[in-house]
């Protein structure tokens, strides 16, 4: 046997000690940018409203196929207060990587948030892949928020209250609403309401009061508010489209109307609790909301025979709109792992994963794709029908402007304003509010 030299026992050991250190560099490579081998990075907390449950087992089943996925956490916080958390931990170092953010929380949460740029996702990648109002995200300086789902406003109507009163289908126009209302209002001798078409006129005992004006704006046209050069421009009595309509003097004369105890319109007034209590105790025949509350009232009533069905649509109509509100996983500037935040909200908002959470959550998927598929429950099909139509808004906070417009129809409603004094007003408080 040919004895082995000195030389080649070192040049063999040095061999062995580059072997040893590739594996050692190759272990804890860390790519460009700082970005781990893991796309995700160490780790990513999301933050959203929704519950916890859904969720967790959405992100469990994804690392279940991907492990480097167990990286990710949701964490459900209070709707009620989520907005001022977000600012304060934010301030104090210990926010989250990702929100689950609500396109009314934009403009207001915006300095908080990392846009993505339309390099990275475009806005033909927008247009081509998701329903058209998720681009209330699409600002002039990048994408807010990568879609996830849409809740769009509806019209639950109460099946046995419609047949007892001699009609077998709701209203699909609001000049039929408006038939249907003197039809199914019932009045004593004294006009006090024994039964209630439609809950309109009020705002403190409307629970989707907001939306449903809104519904209505979208429908009449207004340019509700655009984002200008420096600022946001308020348009919301104006439309591109005709010069010469009102769209909120429209609005608000209509819906205050079924106020008026003098018109064959009065439907509804302050003594109701509210509109969703009223809906369940069977002394409302049709209800505003949104798709994801089925589940509620079907829970809370479980004899409640009703339905689910768009929101009316002007006679004329040649373009359907209701209002939406629309989901999005927003990226937080102050997280120091962006790059792995965003990796996370693409797989989370895939097709797969969003279509799971969208059914729990009883919502429309944000993919066009995903609304292709006609569900087997009704209510969810008008639900993915409703999502394709439905658009959001600018909204500059959402409980400033929800103070606005409740201050508007109780302007109108108690006669210390005109219905054109109220519009100027609640333009200027609008414009105040950004």
């Amino acid at each position: 046997m040919e004895t082995i030299r000195p030389f080649q026992i070192g040049l063999l050991a040095g061999f062995g000690l580059i072997a040893v250190v590739s594996l050692i560099l190759l272990a804890s490579y860390q790519g460009v940018g700082g970005q781990v081998s893991n796309p995700y990075g160490s780790k990513v907390v999301i933050w959203g409203t929704f519950e916890q449950a859904a969720f967790t087992e959405v992100i469990q089943a994804i690392g279940r196929e991907d492990r480097n996925f167990q990286s990710v956490s949701y964490v459900q916080k209070d709707s009620r207060s989520f907005a001022d958390e977000l600012v304060n931990a934010i301030a104090e170092g210990r926010g989250p990587d990702l929100v689950l953010l609500d396109h009314e929380n934009l403009v207001s949460l915006r300095p908080k948030l990392q846009p993505i740029s339309y390099d990275i996702f475009s806005t033909r990648t927008l247009r081509d892949n998701y329903v058209d109002g998720f681009e209330v995200f699409a600002r002039s300086n990048g994408l807010y928020a990568v879609p996830l789902f849409v809740d769009p406003l509806v019209m639950y109507w109460n099946r046995d209250l419609f047949a007892t009163g001699g009609l077998a289908l709701p209203p699909a126009t609001w000049e039929s609403l408006v038939s249907t209302a003197e039809q199914l209002t019932l009045r004593d001798a004294r006009r006090d309401i024994l039964q209630s078409t439609v809950a309109f006129g009020e705002y403190e005992n409307v629970q989707d009061a907001k939306g449903t004006l809104l519904a209505l704006l979208l429908q009449s046209g207004s340019d509700l508010v655009r984002e200008g050069a420096t600022r946001y421009e308020v348009g919301i009595d104006t439309s591109s489209g005709d010069t010469s309509r009102r769209p909120l003097f429209s609005t608000l004369q209509f819906f205050v109307e079924f106020s008026n105890v003098s018109s064959p319109l009065y439907s509804w007034n302050r003594t109701f609790d509210s509109d969703l209590s009223a809906f369940l105790g069977e002394k409302l025949t049709l209800y505003f909301a949104y798709g994801s509350e089925s589940a509620r009232i079907r829970q809370q009533n479980p004899n409640l025979n009703f339905d689910v069905v768009g929101v009316p649509q002007g006679a004329g109509a040649t373009v359907k709109r209701t209002y939406g509100r629309f989901y999005g996983l927003a990226v937080v500037a102050a997280s120091q792992n962006q790059s792995g935040a965003y990796q996370a909200a693409l797989k989370l908002a895939a097709d797969a994963p969003t279509a799971t959470l969208s059914e729990r959550l009883g919502l429309a998927p944000a993919h066009r794709s995903s609304l292709t598929i006609t569900p087997e429950d009704p209510v969810r099909q008008t639900i993915f029908s409703q999502a394709l139509i439905a658009r959001g808004w600018l909204d500059p906070d959402p409980q400033a402007s929800d103070e606005t417009f409740r201050q508007m129809i109780e302007d109108v409603v108690s006669g210390r304003s005109s219905v054109g004094s109220a519009v100027a007003d609640t333009t200027r408080r609008l414009e105040l509010a950004f």
